[in-house]
């Protein structure tokens, strides 16, 4: 039977097709069923990416948890938490969840949560984990086994959603997780690793949300989209993420493959120096903005997979704003009339995109020929990511295409980051330069600050909006799209959905047939 799924719906509803034993598949219910999961990046943290543990990352894998969870609305949730107060405008108290084995068979308690944010998180990642959760060291305390207290650098109503972060995870002291020794509270356990290939957990009999239905899960490294849906169309996986897009119309076409897709918490956006000439006279930037046809970047590059965009965040989070924002759609003969009134005068504009961004090559040719074809020449330097860091720590450069994406439920920092003047974008050349990047200052931080630290999720939205409305109305970036992932898999399985952040998948009550 063919299997038709529109874009939206959940895996989880699949109906049972296709061919029976594709990779390792097993029935449903079975004691023994093993599935086998590719996801977008190397799950064995390979290399020297920050969020490598030893030998695995903890995206996807599920061995290791937060004191918080999101839901598919981005809010969060409790987790290993059961309950958290704002006991005043800079405090927190979390109560924990009782009963909760880690993989070694001791209980979590306090002692480890203090453990986990003071020794693991807040003195392995320093200045930026400091900024991202405004938490400094010793800011965390016991007031019993069971309730721990937090206390902000400032006031944060988003700091529960922030720490609902796999890498915000809680495990005991004796664990040493740089050295591959891996103890959490999530329903598998971490058995094997192969560096730079795959990984695999099983099934953990004494979680604390009840035993899973795999008993184990293997997670292979393919970071190539290419190689992803080749195992896929072999049969040597389960579950691929992002297969290759060129290849989506013919996997449609198979009774024994289904595809998904779901907006993300993530957009790209061409990112603009608004303090180096000649970008930094708005005429200029609002010219590009009117250069560039979102939905046609979409359709062709794309191949439907992703939303226009009018703004630069996401609208999956609660406070993203979209149609309340000023729409630049294509109009090649405004946009010529704004560079001819701009201080633009035929000089060469520097584009800076990373070398392993998704479909960055694609979508950096068009807007260079969209660019080009209003009277404005762009070099475009194909960079990796360390290079590309270096160029924009130090401005040298006019527009970058990059984007943001938030891997927790409270996605405030995106804003700081990017726009707030003392955001990590801005900082360091705002405090050596009196300039930054992408920050526009005054109004604008004082409306993010006020988002930021609000409790009341209209004020927080209010501001947040008139902060994205003044960032679009100066042209302080060229929003392109809202990102959508896709997931392809074996017809056959059931029990998983696709939430807005993909490291958030489940896979608790993953069957197949």
């Amino acid at each position: 039977m063919r299997t038709t799924l529109s874009r939206r719906r959940l895996l989880g509803s699949l109906t049972a097709g296709g061919f029976a034993g594709l990779a390792g598949c097993a029935a449903s219910g079975s004691d023994d069923a093993s599935f086998t999961i590719v996801p977008t990046l190397d799950p064995t943290g390979s290399g020297d990416s920050w969020d490598s543990w030893g030998g695995m990352t903890p995206y996807w894998t599920r061995v290791v948890e937060p004191l918080v969870w999101g839901t598919d609305d981005m809010q969060p949730e409790p987790w290993l938490a059961t309950d958290w107060t704002a006991t005043d405008e800079t405090t927190w108290v979390f109560d924990l969840r009782e009963g909760v084995t880690f993989h070694n068979g001791e209980e979590m308690t306090a002692d480890d949560v203090v453990h986990s944010f003071e020794e693991n998180i807040l003195t392995e990642r320093g200045d930026f984990v400091y900024g991202w959760l405004h938490l400094e060291p010793g800011s965390v305390t016991k007031i019993d086994d069971y309730a721990v207290e937090f206390e902000n650098t400032e006031p944060f109503s988003g700091f529960p959603g922030t720490i609902a972060h796999n890498m915000i995870d809680i495990q005991p002291p004796e664990a040493d997780r740089q050295a591959g020794d891996i103890v959490g509270t999530g329903p598998f356990t971490l058995e094997e690793m192969t560096d730079g290939q795959s990984l695999r957990v099983e099934r953990f009999a004494d979680y604390w949300g009840g035993e899973p239905e795999p008993a184990e899960l293997t997670f292979r490294a393919a970071e190539d989209e290419t190689t992803r849906t080749d195992l896929l169309e072999s049969g040597e996986v389960d579950i691929v993420f992002d297969p290759a897009k060129s290849r989506l119309s013919s996997l449609r076409d198979r009774d024994d493959i289904a595809l998904e897709s779901r907006q993300s918490s993530g957009s790209t956006f061409v990112s603009i120096n608004i303090y180096r000439e000649p970008t930094d006279d708005a005429d200029l930037r609002r010219a590009l903005n009117r250069a560039v046809s979102q939905p046609e970047i979409v359709e062709t590059v794309l191949e439907g997979i992703g939303e226009p965009a009018r703004g630069p965040i996401s609208t999956v989070i609660d406070w993203a704003a979209d149609d309340e924002l000023p729409a630049y759609e294509r109009d090649r003969d405004a946009a010529r009339d704004l560079v001819a009134q701009s201080s633009y005068d035929g000089e060469e504009l520097t584009c800076l995109v990373e070398n392993d961004m998704d479909d960055g090559r694609d979508v950096v040719q068009i807007l260079q020929s969209d660019f080009e074809a209003i009277g404005v020449d762009v070099d475009v330097e194909v960079l990796e990511n360390a290079a590309i860091q270096d160029r924009t720590e130090r401005g040298e450069f006019h527009l970058e295409v990059g984007g943001s994406q938030s891997n927790s439920p409270a996605a405030d920092y995106i804003m700081w980051e990017n726009f707030h003047t003392m955001g990590i974008s801005n900082k360091d050349l705002y405090e050596a330069e009196g300039t930054g990047l992408h920050n526009l200052g005054g109004e604008v931080d004082e409306l993010i600050e006020r988002g930021f630290q609000s409790s009341d999720p209209e004020e927080k939205r209010e501001s947040y909006v008139d902060a994205q409305r003044r960032i679009v109305e100066e042209a302080v970036v060229v929003p392109l799209f809202y990102r959508e992932y896709t997931v392809a898999a074996d017809a056959a399985l059931e029990g998983f959905d696709l939430p807005p952040i993909d490291r958030l998948v489940e896979w608790r009550e993953l069957t197949g047939s």
